[in-house]
């Protein structure tokens, strides 16, 4: 009863104030003409986006310890970090109940309000942080997310995330922290990484509570952050191609020619296996890295994928509805070479992404030229790293033999998928057509030594 009261009181008393300004008229204040109501207003709203955007920055640092990791310690982040996770949601769900409660008291449309207020603070955010992947910066003044009326406050960098400009990138690089191959094995049946012991890391119900803490307008920027991340990591890549997979071009070339042609199998072909995986050696751990984070923001973007399908069939069923319908209907204009409106297709796929619609594998991130003898260099990935990973029955997947090892079969799939899926198809058949020969010959040699064991 005592908190409804004091709820009554200051419900009251916000009334009162507001009817007060309300029915003041327009007046002219140093030659300018003034509307209590719209004063009202930016007064609102200029007191929201400080207090959200301060809720955002305090309740979204993770204490991440500098020196090395262990799973216990890892666990003991990732209860604390979903905990901060809750509480800004509870936090911010307050306030956006607290401000719909008085609109009608201060006749001013609260939930549009807060709804374009936490959308700018989220944008604005996210397009700083993404400043850190670009070469041309998008300053405060040139940000279409910024209002000289109720400005979005910037906060300095934390000492823990030194690299993350604000609490977007901050979010990020808890999810990468947590899902590190080293501490998790990400599981595709059941949609989510797990510890050794079974215990979830990161799942269904975390990216629901993520979505709850920072929104619809927050998922897509985490994953646009990803999409950036990727496309950063893609181009370390090639870069390292041209300056040192370059140098071994003989090698490949000789190599290829040597498992050629693919539908069949050599006689010598454990001898070429075996000579190829030593010489390509010093290439792998670049690649590793490389895979290993592209595919992991792509498990991550996925998951961001399905939450946001989820939201919208349950909460916008008929909006959805629409988007896949105008979407299927652009594809066939393409197809039939009808003229397209640029600026619809940019909206559309503004709200492709905010219902989840794509899978974020088939995205193309950049073009390049082609790189010779990246199918080769794949197999030979594959065939070093093979052994370092076993079935795990319990997850459905590959998993690592070695505790500790920083390597996860899923993530290495998405990775090489992803980078295939840059270049022209050939490379993905060619790719394909060196794993399937190696298969065979496993197979054959299997086959052959069991023979041998039973006759001996």
């Amino acid at each position: 009863l005592g908190e409804r009261y004091k709820l009554s009181m200051m419900a009251h008393e916000v009334s009162i104030f507001a009817n007060g300004i309300l029915n003041m008229e327009t007046t002219r204040i140093g030659g300018k003409e003034i509307s209590p109501r719209e004063f009202l207003e930016e007064g609102i709203r200029r007191e929201m986006v400080s207090h959200v955007a301060e809720l955002f920055n305090n309740l979204l640092q993770f204490d991440f310890a500098a020196d090395a990791e262990t799973v216990s310690s890892m666990n003991k982040h990732q209860a604390a970090a979903m905990r901060s996770l809750n509480s800004l949601g509870g936090r911010l769900e307050g306030l956006q109940r607290a401000l719909v409660s008085v609109e009608d008291y201060i006749s001013i449309p609260g939930l549009t309000m807060w709804h374009e207020e936490t959308a700018r603070i989220l944008n604005y955010n996210v397009e700083q942080e993404v400043n850190k992947y670009l070469l041309k910066k998008v300053l405060d003044v040139d940000s279409r997310y910024q209002s000289n009326l109720a400005p979005i406050p910037r906060f300095p960098r934390t000492e823990n995330e030194a690299t993350c400009i604000n609490f977007t990138g901050r979010v990020v690089s808890m999810l990468v922290k947590i899902t590190d191959a080293q501490y998790a094995t990400f599981s595709l049946e059941r949609s989510g990484w797990y510890s050794a012991d079974g215990s979830v890391v990161f799942g269904r119900n975390n990216i629901a509570l993520l979505r709850k803490a920072i929104g619809v307008i927050g998922l897509t920027g985490i994953d646009r952050l990803l999409c950036y991340r990727i496309l950063h990591e893609l181009h370390r890549l090639v870069k390292f191609f041209r300056t040192n997979v370059t140098k071994q071009g003989m090698l490949l070339e000789q190599l290829r020619d040597e498992l050629s042609p693919q539908w069949k199998t050599t006689a010598n072909s454990v001898a070429i296996y075996h000579s190829g995986s030593k010489k390509t050696e010093m290439l792998m751990l670049p690649m590793l890295t490389c895979f290993r984070r592209v595919g992991q923001s792509q498990l991550l973007r996925r998951m961001i994928k399905y939450e946001l399908q989820r939201c919208a069939s349950k909460e916008a069923k008929l909006f959805q509805q629409k988007i896949e319908i105008r979407n299927a209907e652009i594809l066939i204009s393409e197809l039939i070479k009808d003229e397209l409106d640029v600026s619809e297709v940019k909206e559309l796929s503004l709200l492709t992404n905010a219902i989840g619609l794509g899978d974020p594998i088939n995205t193309i991130f950049m073009t390049t030229d082609p790189m010779e003898g990246l199918p080769v260099l794949l197999l030979f990935f594959v065939i070093n790293y093979v052994p370092k990973l076993s079935y795990d029955p319990v997850s459905g997947s590959l998993a690592k033999v070695k505790s500790g090892y920083p390597i996860d079969g899923w993530p290495i799939v998405a990775g090489i998928s992803t980078l295939l899926r840059q270049f022209h198809p050939s490379y993905t058949k060619a790719f394909l057509g060196y794993v399937g020969q190696f298969i065979r010959l496993s197979v054959q040699t299997y086959v052959s030594r069991k023979q041998e064991k039973k006759e001996g």
